[in-house]
C-alpha cells in the first residue's frame, strides 16, 4: 500500500463500503449554555466564502431546501467517544469533521480519502515509519467560528484515552489501523516495564500550535494513518463543554446527551431533536469543505416501522425509504429504486456457552444446524444472496483495482464443506450430537428483531423447515421477537449473563476497504460483539495481517484473512445465512451529485440537493 499525493482510491466497480458520508439506513446489529450554540446563525464572520460545488457552479453558504429520510433506531448518544450504533455513528460524521476523511474522487466515480480538518498527507518523520506529523488546517474551526488547533486534538486525544472516563471507543483509537506507542496500555492501566504508563508517555505529541506528532510501536504507512484519523470517534470534542459537563470524580461526562452539549465542526450543526422522534440538522457555514454540501436541513425521522416509512415516502413526507423484500415485490419495476451492495452477511451467533443449551457446545450440532439452512431458498424469498461466507462481496481485496475479496484467489477457496444445504449429513451430525449429550430431543429459542421483515421470514421459514429435517418429535424452535434494540441487547447481554440466548441475528457494518482490519469485530478484544466465538490463532492472524511487516505483502495479507473466516466458519458459532441486496426508493426532486453508488459515500445523500427547493 503507496502513500500517494491525494490518495485515490478509484474503484471500478460498485462493490464496496458503507457509511461515511451518506450513512445511507443501516443497522449494526449485534454497534453534542454558557458556550457557544451549536445552531450556527445564517452568516458567520469567521466562515469561509462560499465555495464552488464540485461541478463548479457557486453554493450557498447556508444550503436551499430540506432532505427528509427515516431511521428505525433511535440514538442515545451524540458523543464521538461513547457512540455505540449506526446511526449515532452517522450523527457524528453529519456534524463532526475529523482530520481526515472518505469524499468523492474527482470525476465521482469512486472514493478518495483525504485531509479535512488536516493540512495535506501525514508526514513521515523517521525511517521507520514510526513517527508521524500531521498539520492542522489554518482554516479549521467550529461552527461557532472559534479555531480549530493542535489542542483542540490533544484533549480530544487525551480524553478519549482517559483511564477514569473509560470511553467505549479509546481501545479501538489506541490500536486500530496504527498503533499508537503506550496508548493501549495508557487506557487499560497495564504495566510496560514495570510501569503504567502516564498521558506524557502516550505517543501523541504536540509540536506546535498547528502541529501534531503521532509516534506508533510498529511502522506504518501513510494511508493507514490517515485511516485510523478517519473514524467518527477521531471527531474532536469542545473542551471548554466537555470539562463543564465533567461529574466531580472525572469519570463521566454528559457531553453528546442533548445537541445543546456538543459543538460541531463537520457539514451540519444540530437543528432540534426530539427523543425516540426525530433528530434535524442545519449545513454549517464553518465547515471547512461547506462548498460542496448544497443542502440547506436535514431531517431525520425515527420510524421504527418500515410499513409507516413507505406511507410517508408515497405521501411526500420522506424522499427515500429503504424497501425490506416483501415492500420490493410491489416496486420491482419502478424506476426509481436504486441498487446497491449490502455490507451484511447476516449470520446466527450460536450462544456456545448457555449452561440451560449445553448441545450448542457441541461443534457437530452447531454444523447440523449450519448445514440445515436452505440458504438458496431464503435468498430467492428475499431476493438477496445466499451467503455461506462471512465476508460479504462488497469487501475489497485491492483498492486500486477495485476488485472483491470474494472474487480473489483467496476469497473464491471457501472449503466444499461450507457449500451450505446437505439435510442428509445435517441429520447424520444432528443424531450424532443428540447420541453425545445423551439427550432425546432439542428445545432451541431464537431471538430476532420482529420490526425487521427480512428477519421475521428467516426466523419463520426456519421454525417450519428445521423440524422437517430433524423430526418435529426430536426438534423444536421457539420464535423470541424483540424490538431491534432488545433483541439487540439480549444477544449481547451473553457476556455477563450465559443464558440470555439461545441463537440470534446480527450484521456488522466495519472496514470493508480493509477486511483484514474489520475482521476485529469477530476477534476476542472486540468488547461490543455479538457472539461468543474465541480463538488464539484467529486473534493471531488478525495481529499479523494489521501489525507486522508480512501485512505490507499484499498476498500474504488476504492468505490470513482467508485463514481467519476459515477459522470462524469451523468453529460454527455463528451461522451465516444471507447477503443483502439494498434496495432505495428515491423521489424524483432529490438529485444525486453522482450517477452511482459509491463506496465510502453510499449514494452521497448529504451533497445531493432538491429540485424544488426555493
Amino acid at each position: 500500500m503507496n502513500s500517494k499525493r491525494i490518495l485515490s482510491l478509484i474503484l471500478a466497480v460498485v462493490m464496496s463500503a458503507a457509511i461515511m458520508a451518506g450513512c445511507a439506513q443501516q443497522t449494526v446489529e449485534p454497534e453534542e449554555s454558557p458556550f457557544a450554540p451549536t445552531e450556527t446563525p445564517a452568516t458567520t464572520t469567521d466562515a469561509p466564502e462560499p465555495a464552488p460545488s464540485e461541478a463548479g457552479e457557486e453554493v450557498s453558504k447556508t444550503g436551499k431546501g430540506t432532505l427528509t429520510f427515516a431511521r428505525t433506531e433511535s440514538i442515545a448518544t451524540l458523543n464521538p467517544h461513547m457512540y455505540t450504533s449506526d446511526i449515532e455513528s452517522c450523527c457524528i460524521e453529519y456534524t463532526g469533521a475529523a482530520l481526515y476523511g472518505y469524499f468523492y474522487n474527482e470525476d465521482k466515480t469512486g472514493v478518495s480519502l483525504r485531509a479535512c480538518l488536516a493540512d495535506g498527507e501525514p508526514v513521515k518523520m523517521n525511517d521507520d515509519g514510526t513517527v508521524w506529523q500531521i498539520k492542522v488546517n489554518p482554516d479549521a474551526c467550529w461552527a461557532n467560528g472559534e479555531a480549530i488547533n493542535a489542542d483542540t486534538f490533544m484533549y480530544s486525544f487525551k480524553m478519549l484515552l482517559d483511564p477514569k472516563l473509560v470511553n467505549g471507543r479509546g481501545g479501538a483509537f489506541a490500536e486500530d489501523y496504527i498503533k499508537i506507542l503506550n496508548a493501549k496500555a495508557y487506557y487499560t492501566q497495564t504495566e510496560v516495564d514495570g510501569a503504567v504508563p502516564t498521558w506524557e508517555d502516550v505517543g501523541i505529541k504536540k509540536v506546535d500550535d498547528m502541529t501534531l506528532e503521532i509516534t506508533t510501536s510498529i511502522a506504518q504507512d501513510a494511508t493507514e494513518v490517515m485511516s485510523h484519523f478517519a473514524y467518527a470517534w477521531t471527531v474532536p470534542v469542545y473542551e471548554e463543554m466537555y470539562e463543564a459537563l465533567m461529574n466531580a470524580d472525572r469519570t463521566a461526562t454528559t457531553y453528546g446527551t442533548e445537541i445543546d452539549k456538543v459543538v460541531c465542526s463537520g457539514a451540519f450543526t444540530y437543528n432540534a431533536w426530539e427523543r425516540d422522534a426525530e433528530i434535524s440538522f442545519k449545513k454549517n457555514p464553518a465547515y471547512i469543505n461547506q462548498g460542496i454540501i448544497q443542502i440547506e436541513n436535514l431531517v431525520m425521522k425515527i420510524i421504527p416501522d418500515r410499513g409507516t416509512q413507505l406511507q410517508m415516502f408515497e405521501a411526500g413526507e420522506l424522499d427515500y425509504v429503504e424497501l425490506n423484500s416483501s415492500q420490493f415485490k410491489d416496486y420491482e419495476e419502478d424506476p426509481r429504486v436504486l441498487y446497491s451492495p449490502s455490507i451484511y452477511v447476516k449470520y446466527m451467533p450460536v450462544n456456545v456457552n448457555n449452561p440451560d443449551t449445553p448441545i450448542l457446545s457441541d461443534v457437530n450440532f452447531r454444523k447440523a444446524l449450519f448445514l440445515a439452512v436452505d440458504r438458496e431458498s431464503i435468498a430467492k424469498l428475499l431476493n438477496a444472496k445466499p451467503a455461506n461466507y462471512l465476508l460479504s462481496t462488497r469487501f475489497i481485496a485491492d483498492v486500486t483495482t477495485g476488485e472483491s475479496y470474494r472474487n480473489s484467489k483467496q476469497g473464491s477457496a471457501i472449503p466444499d464443506d461450507y457449500c451450505g444445504y446437505d439435510p442428509e449429513q445435517a441429520v447424520k451430525l444432528f443424531e450424532q450430537a443428540l447420541t453425545d449429550a445423551g439427550q432425546d430431543k432439542v428445545v432451541l429459542t431464537l431471538t430476532y428483531r420482529n420490526d425487521d421483515a427480512d428477519m421475521t421470514a428467516i426466523a419463520e421459514t426456519l421454525q417450519s423447515s428445521w423440524p422437517s429435517i430433524f423430526g418435529a418429535d426430536r426438534f423444536e424452535l421457539i420464535l423470541n421477537g424483540l424490538p431491534t434494540s432488545q433483541s439487540n441487547e439480549q444477544i449481547r447481554a451473553a457476556k455477563t449473563d450465559a443464558t440470555s440466548f439461545d441463537l440470534g441475528f446480527a450484521g456488522w457494518s466495519t472496514n470493508e476497504l480493509a477486511p483484514w482490519n474489520g475482521l476485529k469485530v469477530y476477534g476476542s478484544a472486540w468488547a461490543n460483539r455479538y457472539d461468543t466465538f474465541t480463538s488464539e490463532r484467529y486473534d493471531e492472524l488478525w495481529t499479523l495481517a494489521n501489525s507486522s511487516e508480512e501485512r505490507f505483502d499484499h498476498e500474504k495479507r488476504l492468505d490470513y484473512v482467508a485463514e481467519m473466516e476459515s477459522i470462524w466458519l469451523d468453529n460454527v458459532s455463528g451461522i451465516p445465512v444471507i447477503e443483502l441486496i439494498d434496495k432505495t426508493l428515491k423521489a424524483d426532486r432529490v438529485q444525486l451529485a453522482a450517477d452511482q453508488w459509491v463506496n465510502r459515500v453510499g449514494f452521497g445523500w448529504i451533497y445531493a440537493s432538491v429540485t424544488d427547493a426555493d
